[in-house]
């Protein structure tokens, strides 16, 4: 049977373990005007770097381009929520596999349309990844602001390739939210504080992967046991079938961080950071972040059995460390109801 050329580059998508592929223009993306006001409210918090570049604008990144492509690539969700590490992060660094994947499928483009080109973008690039998505058909954005695959809910992670070759692109995605409000009800810290509106700077996501100073004080029992990320609005979501508990093919999920405790996790980001996190998007907050959110998820885990090991942080270089550790050890405390430890003498952070 004579297949079309969409058809032959969703299988090879598929075989390189892309879970979904959709087609759009390359004309510019919708949103650009939100994200400008978004910007300007200062609700990005320090993500100065969002600011950079035309992310509206495809063809800024390829002028010749006529097709965007959006690939999306599902991981598991952990059974139980809230856990030590989010998801999506459980996992190799998804910049380097989902690149390599698209990689290939780019090369399989202009063996098609032969004179043609390519240009791969993972994350790392201004663009709008989940207006395009919606464009191509992938989803829709929801309340929460995350993408939501009717199959896949919010599990996905996104990649796009821009073609100087035209191809007739798919119909939209349809807002298929209706009157749902889960994932904003589910939202620890309010920061999804209307429909499709989220504040960056009450984020948990963003005070443990993002912010490079201390958590705010306010917000650190909404932590819970979290130090990497938060899944709360994602778990929340009523959209994806049963296999949102199965790895895809592409981005399976790693033992050594879906299993790890948080003594294991302390004493690996204390001890080995880069070989434990290096290869993962944990790597991201940093030696410190980390350490931090996961003294604050120790002191709100309620184990009297971690107080030990985070009492070692108390004599820490980073006066921010000793810090995040007194108050860690002042909620393990209040957990026995009882007071063990004298921090009068341990300064506070500025």
């Amino acid at each position: 049977m004579h297949t079309g050329p969409k058809e032959r580059i969703r299988t090879r998508a598929r075989e390189l373990g892309l879970d979904d592929l959709g087609f759009t223009t390359a004309e510019p993306l919708p949103h650009e005007e939100f994200l400008a006001r978004w910007l300007g409210d200062g609700r990005a918090g320090g993500m100065s770097y969002l600011q950079r570049g035309a992310r509206a604008r495809p063809q800024g990144l390829l002028p010749e381009a006529r097709t965007l492509l959006v690939a999306a690539a599902r991981y598991a969700r952990s059974p139980e929520e809230p856990r030590p590490i989010a998801a999506y992060a459980q996992r190799r660094d998804y910049h380097h596999t989902l690149r390599d994947a698209l990689q290939e499928l780019a090369g399989f483009l202009e063996q098609e349309v032969p004179r043609s080109s390519t240009r791969v973008v993972v994350d790392t690039a201004p663009l709008l990844e989940r207006e395009a998505a919606q464009r191509a058909g992938l989803g829709w954005i929801g309340k929460s602001t995350l993408l939501v695959h009717p199959s896949f809910g919010c599990f996905t992670l996104l990649g796009e390739i821009l073609w100087t070759h035209a191809v007739e692109p798919d119909l939209p995605g349809t807002d298929r939210c209706g009157t749902c409000r889960q994932c904003l009800d589910a939202c620890p810290t309010g920061a999804l504080d209307a429909a499709y509106q989220m504040d960056a700077r009450r984020c948990l996501s963003y005070m443990t992967i993002e912010q490079r100073g201390d958590v705010p004080e306010e917000y650190r029992t909404a932590l819970g046991t979290r130090a990497f990320g938060c899944d709360a609005c994602l778990v929340a979501c009523p959209f994806g079938t049963r296999n949102v508990f199965e790895d895809g093919a592409l981005l399976p999920t790693a033992d050594e961080l879906r299993d790890a405790s948080l003594a294991e996790l302390l004493e690996q980001a204390s001890q080995r950071f880069r070989a434990a996190f290096g290869w993962t998007p944990v790597e991201r907050a940093r030696k410190r972040g980390l350490l931090r959110s996961l003294l604050l998820a120790a002191g709100n885990s309620a184990d009297v059995g971690l107080a030990a090991q985070v009492r070692r942080f108390l004599d820490d270089d980073d006066l921010a460390i000793r810090e995040h550790a007194r108050w860690a050890l002042a909620r393990l405390d209040a957990a026995t109801g009882t007071a063990q430890d004298d921090f009068s003498s341990i300064p506070r952070a500025p």
